[in-house]
Formats: structure tokens, sequence, C-alpha cells
């Protein structure tokens, strides 16, 4: 078109010489501006990132919050169970549910608030209980406030934002429900208009993942109930082992480690064996456990616990404390790891074998 535009310039310039300079100027200007900074979707990221965006779409990152529509529980891969709803209310009563794909879920309600206070307003998907979430709240009354984290785009209230869709209840506003695409890499209007890297953002470094993946402000690592809390593993990378690793050393970011079996692409691409390449360390078996077995026990606790030593997520303090006296928590039980000596025998043993009163694995100790 622009050939054909040129080779009948002459003409036309002859015929209409002032209509056809304004045409000529208007046809000349540079390329239209890239469009402003802002947030396009994680489908707009699929045209070009087909392969990773399906990967991303079977891990658990998009599920942090999910929009309830038609009445009906969301659709979460590998979750073909249904996911029941407090007592006394429906899908229709609920406006989003948070998680649902690995360990639990939650519901906000009509008007965002979390449903609290009930024994059954949150579901845990291990084994199918209900517990209550924060008992001592009225229901009504605790505002969804985990935009943050949860969502790709939150502005708080505070910050300037309005209630996401109206509701009362909501803290912030957000351009997608859920970690996508650009949670971690920036708005990507300008990107897609572009197609140039060096207008999105590529951060690889641990501190990235860390900026949700932590708990207390001073990266000290929270605990409760005998267990570490939740979502602290930059807390505990940090906090002695492997400091010189970043996440991305051992894990793909889009893919899922929790159903890295049957989702899309590989959560973990790395194994202990692949750097721990030394005798001393391939040659140590104890009774077909594995590194991660001992080094990575369950001492975190997101929905259940199995026993009094083994939560339902693996730590990420790679050190053992071989002390026999040795302590995971501090005397109040709401730190862990103080001292930076690593994970205390007990929760690493009694995965397996049996303590003095019988608490612990199915063996005892010998």
């Amino acid at each position: 078109m622009k050939k054909h535009f040129r080779n009948s310039s002459k003409l036309c310039l002859m015929v209409f010489p002032i209509a056809f300079f304004a045409i000529f100027i208007s046809s000349c200007k540079d390329d239209p501006d890239p469009p402003a900074l802002d947030y396009i979707g994680s489908a707009a990221c699929q045209t070009c990132h087909p392969t990773i965006y399906d990967v991303f779409m079977e891990s658990g990152h998009p599920y942090k919050l999910s929009k309830v529509t038609g009445n009906k529980q969301p659709t979460i891969p590998f979750r073909t169970a249904a996911i029941p709803t407090p007592t006394g209310y429906t899908w229709a009563d609920v406006s989003y549910m948070i998680g649902g794909y690995g360990w639990k879920a939650r519901f906000v309600d009509k008007k965002g608030y979390i449903m609290t206070e009930l024994d059954d307003t949150q579901y845990n998907l291990n084994d199918g209980s209900q517990v209550a979430y924060h008992a001592s709240d009225a229901m009504g009354t605790k505002k969804y406030d985990c935009g943050r984290c949860h969502t790709t785009g939150w502005v708080h209230v505070d910050d300037g934002g309005s209630p996401q869709d109206g509701l009362e209840g909501m803290a912030g506003q957000f351009a997608q429900p859920g970690i996508h695409c650009e949670a971690c890499h920036g708005m990507g209007s300008v990107h897609a208009f572009t197609e140039d890297k060096a207008d999105i953002t590529l951060d690889r470094s641990s501190l990235a993942c860390g900026k949700c993946h932590y708990r207390n402000a001073d990266h000290t690592i929270a605990a409760s109930g005998g267990f570490i809390k939740h979502h602290e593993q930059y807390d505990e990378l940090i906090s002695g082992g492997h400091t010189d690793l970043s996440c991305n050393d051992c894990h793909d970011p889009h893919a899922s480690t929790i159903n890295d079996a049957v989702a899309a692409g590989s959560g973990i691409i790395k194994t202990c064996a692949e750097c721990h390449t030394d005798a001393k360390y391939t040659a140590k078996t104890h009774n077909g456990a594995t590194c991660i077995t001992c080094h990575m026990p369950k001492a975190s606790k997101s929905a259940i616990k199995t026993g009094d030593y083994q939560g339902d997520i693996k730590t990420h303090i790679f050190n053992i404390n071989t002390d026999e006296n040795g302590k995971l928590f501090n005397a109040a039980g709401d730190l862990a790891n103080v001292d930076g000596l690593g994970v205390s025998l007990d929760y690493v043993c009694y995965q397996c074998h049996q303590d003095a009163s019988g608490k612990g694995g199915q063996n005892t100790m010998k």
C-alpha cells in the first residue's frame, strides 16, 4: 500500500495539490505513540507467549482469588470435587473465592467481606474438613485486605483506590483477581505494543518472590501452634542454608510445584544431586528418605497438620540443627530459627520415628 501511494503521488500533486499535501503530511507521520502504561490482562500475553501462558494457568498463582460467576463454584485446575460453602450460604451469596487450588478455600460475601465466625468458613482441601476462620470476628466485619499478594494491580483505598466492584468490604481495587503475569512483570500495554524486552520487567531475583513470600517486615519467621506460618519461603531461605540460591535456580516461577506431576511444565527444575555431586552427599541414604525428606520437612502449616511434627508445607530452611536439645522455635513459640541453626531434630526425625510419648511417625526410635 505504501509503495502504491508513492507511485501515485505525482499525479495526486498535479490534480489535488492542496488536498494531497494534507494527506501526505498525515501519512508521513511517525508511527503512533505507544499507549499509556496500563494493565492488559494475562490473556493478552498469551498471544506471543502461548506455551508459558498454558503452563502458568495450571499453576496456583492465578487462583489466589477467583470471581464467582453464574452462582457456581469457580473453575480451578485439578479441582473436580465440590467445595462446600459455609452452612446456610450458597455460591449465590459469595462474590469471590480465596484459594481453592492447593490447601484451602475461603469465601468473600456479596458485600466484599471475608466470611468469618462460623465453624465452616474455611474448607481444607486435603482432608475435606471445614473449620472456622477468624471465629472471633463477626460475619460482615473483616474487610478483604489481602489484595497486595492475592491480586494483580492492587491499589489500597488508603492509596487512592476504590472498593473493588463497589463492595464496601473491599479495602482496595485490582486489575485482575489472582496473581497474573503483570503482578510480576509490570503493566504490559507498552510491551505488547513495542514487543521490546526493555518495556517489561524481568526480575529473576529471590527478592522479587520475597515481595509476597514473607510475613514479618524484618523477615523473622513467624510461627504459631507449633508450626511455621505459611507463605514465608523467602524469610526461610535467607535465614540460613542456601542463601546463595535464587528461587529461580530450583523453581520455574510459571509452573506448579504442588501439582508438578500432572500440571504442564516443571515446577522443580533442579534436584539436590545436580549440585551436591560429592560422594559424601550422594552416598548417604536413610531408609529410603530423599534429601528433602530431612532437609525440607513439613514444619510449616497452611491448612492442616497430620501430626504434632508435620504440617502441610515443606520448609525452605535447609539446615538441620543436630543438637539433640535444639529447638526450632523461641520460648514464646511465635518465631522460628531465631538462632539460624536450622530445623530441629524433632521435626526431622519424628516424621518417621516416635518421640518418648509415642507421638510422631509409625516407627519407634532405635
